[in-house]
């Protein structure tokens, strides 16, 4: 399997495709699998790079605090490992928070930016809902964890059509690493970037699910939207905050055309 040592830290990589080159950021809690929908599509026409933060996935779990500067620094680094000056960046929820904090350390590394359910700061509502999930990390239960985030995480439609899923992806819920976890909530939970978003001038695509209760469009993503100097926004129908599980082929379509409008 793939991995690159950077910045003290061994991360696990996936290649996939060929053409410009486009990476991927995972939710907090997901890994490289959380693009199951994404990639097999993307790369019939991009080169898509997937990778596992620190705390996430293969890539190693140090017990230092983490933060999205240094996931950035990570980021910026495995780049530069591969040989890739240039990229655009794709992310959802944390990855999405990520990408835009790549795009103020290291404006010209990124070509474009799609920030799909996203906060750029925390709302007291917010606030709350991430601490009753850091206590499920906290006491590393895995059925207390499974009923803190499936509610908020999916639209009710979703959770009613899909209960085998959701039910199997339970039973992994025992193999996580809470600790680890704790580490990634605790660096969601100082994220306040809201006032630096007129900086980013790279093209961006803002997408939100419009049943998304965590970190709904109003007033999250349309905030960004309109903080960003040179963005578009896009709200998916019917779908919650796991947007590419929800409507994957609305996604596919939404992110190659804003793609193909940067790659002409």
């Amino acid at each position: 399997m793939p991995f690159k040592s950077v910045n003290g830290v061994k991360l696990y990589y996936e290649i996939h495709g060929v053409g410009e080159p486009v990476i991927f950021g995972n939710g907090v809690f997901s890994n490289t699998l959380g693009w199951v929908y994404q990639h097999p599509v993307i790369s019939k026409e991009y080169q898509v790079i997937l990778y596992d933060m620190r705390g996430q996935g293969q890539s190693e779990k140090p017990e230092s605090p983490y933060s999205f500067d240094i996931h950035a620094e990570d980021q910026k680094l495995l780049l530069d490992e591969l040989g890739i000056s240039e990229v655009h960046h794709v992310g959802i929820s944390y990855g999405a928070e990520l990408g835009l904090v790549f795009a103020l350390n290291y404006p010209d590394m990124l070509k474009s930016l799609v920030v799909c359910s996203a906060v750029s700061h925390i709302g007291p509502l917010l606030y709350n809902m991430a601490q009753l999930w850091r206590n499920a990390c906290m006491l590393a239960d895995p059925e207390l964890f499974y009923n803190a985030t499936v509610p908020l995480n999916f639209a009710e439609t979703f959770i009613q059509e899909q209960q085998p899923l959701l039910e199997k992806a339970k039973e992994r819920y025992v193999q996580l690493n809470y600790p680890a976890l704790v580490r990634l909530m605790d660096a969601f939970l100082e994220l306040d970037i809201t006032d630096r978003l007129p900086e980013i001038e790279c093209p961006a695509c803002v997408i939100a699910g419009e049943k998304d209760i965590l970190k709904p469009a109003d007033p999250y993503s349309r905030l960004i939207h309109e903080r960003l100097p040179n963005s578009e926004m896009v709200i998916i129908r019917d779908s919650g905050h796991a947007v590419t599980f929800e409507k994957p082929e609305e996604f596919n379509s939404v992110v190659l055309g804003f793609l193909a409008k940067q790659t002409q």
